[in-house]
């Protein structure tokens, strides 16, 4: 008998809502498939942006702490992935999605994985030459790592902190 994703009940294959959880318990049944098919008609329009606000919205409902499906969440990666590819000045979006899996890697308890979002995030910055997005990343990523350690000693605060500053120097922030 299958499991369901959430609480590892068995449910029978017809199962809409999990009895023990009361979730949908396989995956993908929180997704509208219309969802897809409406940012695949924006983007051959033109529309990538519109697109992008439709698939992470998708994301984010699918990697919510409170409904979590994590086969689902990495196929909808794989759709923005390809968008990202087909686009490339979506920048700006890509390093919001690498901040939010920071975000979800840090709630899981994936502290490395957080980590290396959050080093993609400063890096793609870095390289489009946006100093406004890397003080947003680096910011972000300081947040959960005082977070975290409970403080403001953790590894790599004062490669962080001098960066920012030069950056914000920059900016003239």
């Amino acid at each position: 008998m299958p499991e369901c994703i959430f609480c590892d009940s068995d449910v029978p294959d017809d199962c809409e809502e999990c009895p023990e959880c009361s979730l949908p318990p396989f995956s993908g049944m929180m997704f509208d498939p219309k969802r897809k098919e409406e940012a695949d008609r924006l983007e051959s329009e033109g529309d990538s942006l519109g697109a992008w606000e439709i698939l992470i919205e998708e994301w984010r409902n699918h990697t919510d702490v409170d409904y979590y499906d994590d086969e689902m969440a990495f196929q909808i990666k794989g759709w923005i992935e390809g968008l990202f590819s087909r686009n490339p000045e979506l920048v700006e979006e890509r390093i919001k999605i690498k901040l939010d899996e920071m975000r979800v890697c840090h709630y899981q308890g994936d502290h490395n994985g957080g980590i290396d979002a959050a080093e993609d995030a400063i890096q793609l910055a870095k390289e489009a030459e946006r100093p406004d997005l890397e003080i947003e990343a680096i910011d972000a990523h300081m947040s959960i790592q005082h977070s975290r350690y409970g403080g403001r000693n953790y590894p790599g605060i004062e490669k962080l902190t001098e960066r920012r500053e030069e950056l914000r120097r920059i900016t003239g922030e």
